[in-house]
C-alpha cells in the first residue's frame, strides 16, 4: 500500500450566494404589502435611510384652497357639536367586546371573574373548546357556578358565542330568534350531517315531517352562523394593492407601474457629510459605511424587482392580448417557461416574479398567476386554456335549473359540444378546484 502526497489542480462550477443576491431574491418574491412592512423595517434600523410615501395630490381640492385664500376645510358643524364623522373608530376584538358587554352586567366579583375566564377561554370562531373541569378546578368554583356564567356568555352578542359544538351554538341562535321549533332542534341535535350532504329526503323520511315543511327547517339551519365570532374580529381587512396597471390607449394596452401610496426611498446626506469629515470617529465611520451599503442594496433591489416584474407584465399582456379585448373566457395557455424564454431569463425568476403579484385589468384585479394555465387541445386543433375551461363550468353551473343540477357527465358533454374534449374526472377536478360542490349536494328541493 502506497501513500503518496501530491498536488492536484481541478475546476469547478459553483453558485455562491451573496447577501445582497439572497435580499434581492426575497425582495422580488414579496407581494406590495410585505415589500412596503419589508421598506418600514428597514427604516427603523437603518438611520441613513430615509423613507416617504407618495400620494395623488387632489387638484381639485387644491386649487379650491388657493382659490380660498389657504382657508383649511373645518369639519366642526354648527348645527351639532357633536360631529359623528370627527370620531375615529377603533376596531375592537371578540374578547374586549364580550368583556365589555359583561361589565355592564349586574354580578358579583366571582361571577365577573368566571364570565371573564370563559371568554378568555373561547376561540376564533366563539367556541368554548377548552375542557370544563379543568377550568372549574383552575378556577376552584362550583359546577353550577361556572354553568350559569356560561349561560350569561352565550347570551352576549355576537349571538351564538360560548358554544360548545355546533349543535349548541346553532341552537342558542334559533331561541334567540324566538323560533323555537321541536322538529327543528332535533334536526340540529341529530342530522346536522346530513344537511351537509344536502339528504333533505333522507331528514324528511326519518322525522315523519312534510317535505316541504322539512325543506323550510333545513333552509333556516343553513340561514345561521356557524362561527359567530368571526362576526367581530379584531383583524383588518387586507386589500390587494395591484402591482401593474393595464390600460387600453388609442387601441394598445399600456403596462406601467403602480405608484400609487408607494414609498420613495433617499439615502439620509447628513451622514454622507460625516464620511468625508476627515475629524469623525473611525467606529462611526465604520457604521455609517455598512448601514450605507445597506441602504444602497435595499434601493438597488427595489429597482430591479419593479423593473422585472414590469417586463413579466408586459409579455403576460403580449401573450394575452385576446384576453385584454375581449375577456376571461378568451385567456390562452401560457407557461412559466414561454415569459422566462421572452425576458431572458430563468424559470425561477419568473416564478419568484410573479408570487403574490396582482395586476389592474380593464377586466378587474387579476393575480399574475391566473394568467398561467396548462393546454388542452380542441376538436378544431386549436388549445384552450384550464382557466378558460373553468370559467365556462363555472357560468354553466351558475345558469343550471337548481331542481336539476348538472353532473360532471352531463358537463362533459356540454364541453364536448362546444368543441373542448374534457373527461368526467377532469371536469370533476376543476369543479373542485373552483370549491363547487357535487349536483347532489347543489340540488335544491
Amino acid at each position: 500500500m502506497n501513500f503518496n502526497n501530491r498536488l492536484e489542480l481541478t475546476q469547478s462550477q459553483k453558485l455562491v450566494m451573496t447577501t445582497q443576491l439572497k435580499q434581492s431574491l426575497s425582495i422580488l418574491n414579496m407581494s406590495k404589502a410585505e415589500l412596503e412592512e419589508e421598506i418600514r423595517k428597514e427604516s427603523e434600523e437603518n438611520p441613513l435611510l430615509d423613507i416617504e410615501r407618495k400620494e395623488e395630490v387632489n387638484w381639485e381640492a387644491y386649487v379650491k384652497s388657493m382659490d380660498n385664500g389657504y382657508k383649511r376645510e373645518s369639519n366642526y358643524n354648527p348645527d351639532n357639536d357633536l360631529n359623528l364623522e370627527n370620531i375615529i373608530r377603533e376596531d375592537i376584538n371578540l374578547y374586549e367586546h364580550l368583556s365589555l358587554q359583561i361589565g355592564l352586567y349586574k354580578i358579583n366579583d366571582i361571577e365577573k371573574e368566571v364570565c371573564n375566564y370563559i371568554i378568555d377561554s373561547l376561540d376564533e370562531d366563539g367556541y368554548l373548546r377548552s375542557s370544563e373541569k379543568l377550568m372549574i378546578n383552575e378556577l376552584n368554583i362550583e359546577e353550577s357556578t361556572f354553568l350559569d356564567c356560561l349561560k350569561k356568555v352565550q347570551q352576549l352578542d355576537p349571538i351564538g358565542v360560548g358554544a360548545r359544538n355546533l349543535a349548541e351554538c346553532l341552537t342558542i341562535q334559533i331561541k334567540n330568534l324566538g323560533d323555537y321549533d321541536q322538529d327543528l332542534i332535533n334536526i340540529i341535535n341529530e342530522d346536522l350531517d346530513l344537511i351537509a350532504l344536502n339528504k333533505v329526503k333522507e331528514i324528511s323520511k326519518k322525522h315523519k315531517i312534510p317535505m316541504q315543511r322539512c325543506v323550510n327547517l333545513v333552509h333556516k339551519i343553513k340561514s345561521l352562523d356557524p362561527r359567530p365570532g368571526r362576526l367581530c374580529c379584531s383583524e383588518k381587512t387586507v386589500y390587494v394593492q395591484p402591482d401593474v396597471i393595464v390600460e387600453k390607449i388609442d387601441n394598445e394596452f399600456v403596462v406601467y407601474t403602480n405608484e400609487k401610496d408607494a414609498y420613495m426611498l433617499r439615502i439620509n446626506n447628513f451622514y454622507r457629510e460625516i464620511l468625508k469629515n476627515s475629524s469623525s470617529d473611525n467606529d462611526a465611520k465604520e457604521f455609517i459605511k455598512s448601514k450605507l451599503n445597506s441602504a444602497t442594496n435595499l434601493v438597488k433591489n427595489i429597482q430591479s424587482r419593479n423593473h422585472t416584474i414590469l417586463k413579466i407584465a408586459e409579455t403576460i399582456v403580449s401573450c394575452q392580448e385576446e384576453f385584454f379585448n375581449k375577456g376571461p373566457q378568451f385567456i390562452k395557455p401560457l407557461k412559466l417557461k414561454d415569459i422566462a424564454h421572452v425576458i431572458e431569463c430563468h424559470e425561477s425568476t419568473v416564478s419568484r416574479g410573479v408570487n403574490g403579484k396582482y395586476m389592474l385589468t380593464p377586466f378587474g384585479v387579476y393575480e399574475f398567476k391566473y394568467f398561467f394555465s396548462s393546454a388542452i387541445e380542441t376538436q378544431s386543433d386549436e388549445m384552450a386554456s384550464s382557466t378558460s375551461i373553468k370559467k365556462i363550468i363555472k357560468e354553466t353551473i351558475k345558469s343550471e335549473n337548481k331542481k336539476k343540477p348538472l353532473s360532471d357527465e352531463q358537463l362533459s358533454k356540454i364541453l364536448k359540444e362546444s368543441g373542448i374534449s374534457v373527461a368526467r374526472r377532469t371536469v370533476a377536478k376543476y369543479r373542485e378546484a373552483l370549491k363547487i360542490p357535487s349536483s347532489s349536494k347543489r340540488k335544491e328541493y
